[in-house]
């Protein structure tokens, strides 16, 4: 098949869980399908380095806009928001950087990007145009009505932003004014589309429950790796917590705060010879914000995970989220026993005390990480159970082949 793909995400360099994800699955499709990516511009290194790895897809970038606030960034927040006013408090600053304060829908604009789109099917014929991201859902009200498109929801946009909300722990009649109408309007962007595809079924019984009609609704998770190796085979812990996630995206940055605030002294008055390590993309600003975090090390972006994952117990303490963690997955890949929200574990085959510790209060998360770390057996049981379920159904092959279905499906 012909697939334009338009995406908010450009999948190179691999330094996250969503790019991961989604250059995994373009890597599979692009070898039994014509793929056109269609991304938001990148450094010109970048952009050589994915064509060579990708020399059978086009690719063309289209320029981010400049008036919408884009992750975190406390000395963007600070020049917009607060200029001539004293420094602002942690509790402005996570304000200023949620979904919740930081996206609309109806103001989130590409300056090329129609045209862009527009004269690429008016000179070339396709199959399917399939949009990631609900930030370019409204694209559909420029396409053709002829082509099949097809839209995937990485993330329930109103449902980030009342978990955001909830952690603010007051009311206020103007943000549930913006979720309200952020919902209204994201409901009948995704009626506008051919099929609607998920990344969990959870979300699709949620858009189901919501409004979306269930016949365009199906559920393609994205892919991890699961090559053989032998770390932490058997586990045996080393004293060290990791948590994998860039600050750039803000439920990451919640988690840790929420973490290091609410269990990390609990847990370092139990054992001091505990360590966290936390992995990806952290700007000096957000790790200004833990300096007074006893034996926290900010690893920044690591190629090689292995060093890091030996011996480590994998922490996902996220209270706000939609759609795939892709951390969960990568940590099962690792052979990693885990402690996590549900939030944290939503949407995946994960189940407390058979293949991780679930634990939504601080006490609870404290006290899982203290049974784990002491307990030699539920840490390889853990690893077990939790390898079986990557190698039943997130595999780059079955996730393959459950997307190239619903191709095939739409095209019939």
């Amino acid at each position: 098949m012909d697939i334009l793909l338009v995406t908010v995400v450009f999948p190179y360099p691999v330094n996250d869980g969503g790019r991961s994800g989604t250059f995994k699955l373009i890597e599979y499709l692009r070898k039994e399908h014509n793929i056109t990516l269609i991304c938001p511009s990148c450094t010109n290194s970048n952009h050589q380095k994915l064509q060579e790895l990708w020399p059978n897809v086009k690719i063309q970038t289209f320029n981010s806009p400049k008036d919408i606030a884009e992750g975190f960034n406390i000395k963007g927040f600070i020049k917009k928001t607060i200029v001539g006013r004293k420094k602002p408090t942690k509790s402005e600053i996570f304000k200023g950087n949620m979904v919740l304060n930081t996206t609309d829908l109806v103001r989130y604009y590409f300056s090329n990007l129609i045209e862009m789109v527009q004269k690429e099917l008016n000179d070339f014929s396709y199959d399917i145009v399939q949009v990631d991201f609900i930030e370019l859902a409204p694209l559909v009200h420029f396409l053709p009505k002829n082509i099949k498109k097809v839209f995937v929801h990485h993330e329930l946009r109103y449902k980030r932003m009342s978990l955001e909300y909830a952690t603010l722990g007051y009311k206020d009649a103007a943000e549930e004014w913006k979720i309200a109408n952020t919902k209204l309007l994201e409901i009948g962007l995704m009626n506008a589309f051919d099929k609607v595809v998920c990344l969990t079924e959870i979300d699709k019984k949620t858009l189901e429950l919501e409004g979306v009609n269930s016949d365009r609704i199906e559920v393609s998770p994205l892919p991890v790796d699961v090559a053989e190796h032998p770390i932490n085979q058997p586990f045996e812990f080393s004293k060290n917590l990791v948590f994998l996630g860039p600050a750039v995206h803000f439920p990451n940055l919640d988690g840790v705060d929420w973490f290091l605030a609410n269990c990390w002294e609990k847990l370092l008055k139990k054992d001091p010879e505990l360590k966290l390590s936390i992995l990806g993309k952290w700007s000096n600003e957000a790790k200004k914000m833990f300096l007074y975090s006893r034996n926290v090390t900010f690893e920044g972006f690591v190629e090689d995970l292995s060093a890091v994952m030996k011996g480590s117990i994998m922490i996902v303490p996220l209270r706000i989220g939609s759609g795939m963690r892709m951390k969960i997955l990568e940590g099962a890949a690792w052979h990693v026993p885990m402690v996590s929200t549900s939030v944290g574990a939503e949407g995946l085959p994960m189940r407390h005390m058979e293949n991780c510790i679930l634990a939504d209060t601080a006490q609870d998360f404290v006290d899982g990480i203290l049974t784990l770390s002491a307990d030699v057996s539920l840490q390889n049981q853990f690893v077990k159970n939790a390898k079986s379920i990557i190698k039943l159904g997130y595999s780059v092959e079955e996730c393959g082949q459950v997307r190239n279905e619903i191709y095939k499906s739409l095209i019939s």
